[in-house]
């Protein structure tokens, strides 16, 4: 079912604090592993949270092998301890599924016992205004089926800045660093059963490209050619095809503190600089977006020459002769195809080596 677009309302919501909080609280849905020292820190910013959740449930998945045992031993005896200040529910897998396949479970499995609920990592730590604000979020928007998710993680380009007038914006783009969303909306999109690598637009270069989804499109294009999953993204390209929107801070108030870690499922050698650039550990954002219409234009804003201009700066990209065919499908001005066209001749060298390593083109 299509979602349709919002556009710019009097009756929207305009500041968090004159939200009155729900008297049932959502839970938040913890995902642990095999890190207790993460687990501990997250477990201390939920223990100074301005306000409490009731509940925490605990997903942790299965060993891989022998030496997953003890740190996954470490991280429940750690959650059991701080269950006498939050009860915490622990649910812990009999093998393992895998961060992404574990993920959705557990957010499926949630979204059949509570109206809403709110998603930490291990290695996401919240500011102690965390809970509340979120709480609150849920609260203001649940009237609108139009957003899909709430999110505490800022994350935009930088021309945007100067454009957002409050404290929060609707996006395209989904982010799962301080995530929370509405049961019934996690069950539309059907996730437990769809396959791990679902794209509704078939290829990276079929996904509609604007200022923000420029950058989920080339997260899709490295999951595409190296066979990867990523539960974030097949959730953010499932929901763009069903027009939800999101709403997401201006300044983050969660800290992701996982880069660099051997367990990291991403950004192993260490921290990008732009990945808490945007994080302020005092915020208590208020105002919230005059209009559910996301600043950053139409789903298909960007321009061919912009969208091939960002996978060069990208780096590491390349188009094969299908996907620069279905690019000139959209962008008929004949400068957008010759960049186009320029970009496939450019890069020919390394789709020919990928070719002659078996590897996918």
């Amino acid at each position: 079912m299509q979602v349709k677009s919002a556009i710019l309302s009097n009756s929207l919501p305009t500041s968090l604090d004159a939200i009155e909080l729900p008297r049932t609280l959502p839970p938040i849905v913890l995902i642990a592993f095999t890190r207790p020292e993460f687990v501990v820190q997250l477990l201390a910013a939920l223990g100074n949270q301005t306000l409490k959740p009731d509940r925490i449930i605990a997903y942790l998945d299965g060993a891989r092998s022998d030496r997953d045992e003890p740190k996954i031993q470490a991280c429940v005896d750690l959650l059991n301890d701080f269950s006498g200040q939050i009860p915490v529910e622990i649910r812990r897998r009999t093998y393992n599924l895998g961060c992404d396949r574990n993920t959705i479970e557990a957010l499926t499995e949630v979204s059949t016992q509570y109206e809403s609920f709110i998603h930490l990592e291990d290695d996401v730590i919240p500011n102690r205004n965390f809970y509340d604000r979120m709480v609150r979020l849920l609260t203001a928007y649940k009237p609108y089926p139009q957003v899909f998710s709430i999110s505490a993680y800022a994350n935009f380009p930088d021309e945007l800045e100067a454009r957002i007038p409050s404290d929060f914006m609707a996006s395209n783009r989904v982010f799962s660093l301080g995530f929370a969303v509405w049961s019934d909306r996690w069950q539309s999109l059907d996730l437990i059963c769809s396959a791990q690598n679902y794209n509704p637009f078939l290829s990276f270069a079929t996904i509609p490209a604007n200022l923000q989804t420029k950058y989920t499109i080339v997260n899709q294009f490295f999951i595409e050619k190296n066979r990867k999953i990523d539960w974030v993204i097949t959730m953010t390209l499932a929901t763009l095809e069903r027009n939800y929107v999101h709403i997401i801070p201006k300044r983050s108030f969660v800290n992701n503190i996982g880069c660099g870690h051997p367990d990291a499922k991403t950004y192993r050698n260490g921290v990008p600089d732009w990945i808490n650039q945007r994080y302020c550990p005092n915020t208590q954002p208020d105002s919230l977006p005059a209009t559910l219409q996301p600043l950053h234009g139409a789903q298909r804003s960007l321009k061919g020459t912009e969208l091939i201009q960002h996978f060069r700066k990208s780096g590491g990209m390349w188009l094969n002769w299908l996907e620069a065919v279905a690019l000139w499908k959209y962008h008929r001005n004949w400068r957008d195809r010759m960049a186009i066209g320029a970009f496939l001749i450019e890069r020919l060298p390394t789709l020919l080596r990928r070719w002659r390593s078996g590897l996918p083109i």
